[in-house]
């Protein structure tokens, strides 16, 4: 009398252990760059928000917003305002202190402590003549003075696989863009013009 067994074979189980091995081996490394391309368009666009934030309120408020950045070369950077042309010094921690970034009282910062797979490669001022890593928004048309002045900061993926780059230009346009770089870019994002 022959009984009909059903189950799986060694031979057949130990196929599909293999092959669902080989397949979550080849997803994890794009997984990786999938996580850092969303990272890195994350906290681009949060420091995008925080520059349209500063120029809305020198509108607003119908005086001048100052912004000031600082850059170390071990990825400590920040980003700060300040209400009127004076400006403030991002790296200042003491609130009484007249270089400290607020507005109305209220801290007025973005640090890189904040984005921990974020990298800061270049920021850069280009106001006519030298840059200064200061910037003063119009409190009338939120355009940048002085005249001419351009701001600029290139992001990086903490893998490097991605770059992003926000720019605010003479008019106060601000935009995200890529950097160029065909091998680094973000879909959704069109290559910046300079």
């Amino acid at each position: 009398m022959l009984r009909n067994k059903s189950g799986f074979t060694l031979i057949e189980l130990l196929v599909v252990f293999t092959v669902i091995g080989i397949s979550i081996t080849l997803a994890v490394p794009s997984w990786e760059q999938v996580s850092q391309k969303r990272r890195l368009t994350n906290a681009t666009e949060q420091v995008a928000s925080f520059l349209a934030v500063a120029q809305s309120t020198a509108q607003k408020r119908n005086q001048e917003v100052s912004l000031a950045f600082n850059r170390s070369g071990n990825q400590n950077w920040c980003v700060g305002a300040a209400g009127g042309s004076a400006g403030c010094d991002c790296t200042v921690t003491d609130t009484t202190s007249s270089q400290y970034c607020a507005v109305d009282g209220a801290p007025f910062i973005i640090e890189s402590s904040s984005f921990q797979a974020l990298n800061l490669l270049e920021a850069i001022d280009t106001q006519p003549g030298e840059g200064d890593a200061h910037i003063t928004f119009d409190p009338v048309r939120g355009i940048l003075q002085p005249t001419g002045d351009k701001l600029q900061f290139t992001f990086e993926s903490s893998g490097g696989y991605y770059q992003l780059r926000v720019v605010i230009g003479p008019t106060g346009l601000l935009t995200i863009c890529n950097s160029g770089d065909d091998t680094r870019t973000v879909g959704g994002y069109s290559t910046c013009l300079t």
